[in-house]
């Protein structure tokens, strides 16, 4: 084993330990000066930044048709993480959100939380990734199968710098309205107060155990995933989407309202809510 390999698994051991699983922004971060992760070389040049909005913009149409298109400008993006897999719900993803939107980035690796923690402002060398649109959600990774799917942990490595901040101050939690903005506002973190969450009975969890070899229906869902309402809204505009791999998973539904936060993503003309852990369920 190299001894670079050697270095970043203890460094990420050690961050695993570092970090504290809140959503308020009250953290023990470490030093992200110089860290064992990601490409320390690219460089911040103001003249090649770019927004999530203009980017989003600029490639409106691709988003919309859910295709792909691979970026041939030499720009960069920075933003901050909102959300990742520290609860299971995400599953490699990390969601990135700046003062005019916010998109999903796809990475096929797990346990991205330790370095890509939520907070974490980071730089993305945006040239040869590909941005499209799943189910109209846009999307950065790579292509697959003619699509736009996750790019390799290898290669996102080499397209993203870690920098030395880490504050959530700068992003705003909007209260989610299901009639708000859908291209404006999906991926945003967001906030939903006095919620009732439906197949509340005091026994009913929020996403049964899956059974390997089987495909779950529940609610409507497969695929490892359950849908629930919210507030009574229809199916088609607005569910709360967990994976049966949630670290909340077995968790009962709270019977009464709640505040819940989470990532408020789209699948074509339906909201769907991911709660990022089970932190984000405020009784």
């Amino acid at each position: 084993m190299k001894p670079q390999t050697i270095y970043k698994g203890l460094a990420l051991l050690a961050l695993s330990f570092t970090f504290v699983s809140c959503f308020d922004g009250d953290w023990d971060t470490p030093d992200m000066t110089n860290p064992p992760y990601g490409n320390n070389t690219i460089q911040e040049d103001e003249a090649q930044l770019v927004t999530i909005g203009e980017l989003k913009s600029k490639y409106a149409s691709v988003i919309a048709a859910s295709g792909f298109q691979r970026i041939s400008d030499d720009i960069k993006l920075r933003a901050t993480i909102i959300g990742n897999d520290i609860g299971g719900n995400i599953y490699k993803q990390i969601c990135i959100q700046d003062a005019t939107g916010a998109m999903i980035v796809g990475i096929n690796g797990t346990g991205l939380f330790p370095f890509l923690s939520v907070g974490q402002q980071i730089l993305i060398d945006l040239k040869d990734l590909c941005i499209g649109g799943y189910g109209q959600q846009p999307q950065l990774g790579d292509e697959y199968n003619g699509s736009i799917g996750r790019m390799t942990t290898e290669k996102w490595e080499e397209h993203v710098r870690i920098l030395p901040t880490h504050d959530m101050a700068q992003i705003d939690t909007i209260d989610f309205d299901v009639n708000m903005d859908m291209e404006r506002y999906c991926g945003h973190l967001v906030r939903l107060q006095n919620v009732v969450i439906g197949d509340a009975d005091g026994t009913t969890p929020f996403a049964p155990e899956y059974k390997a070899g089987t495909s779950l229906t529940y609610n409507g869902s497969t695929n490892g995933y359950v849908h629930h309402t919210l507030n009574g809204e229809s199916m088609n505009k607005l569910v709360l989407r967990t994976s049966t791999y949630a670290k909340f998973a077995e968790m009962v539904i709270p019977t009464q309202p709640v505040t819940l936060y989470g990532i408020a993503t789209r699948y074509r003309d339906t909201w769907q809510i991911l709660i990022r852990a089970e932190e984000d369920i405020k009784q």
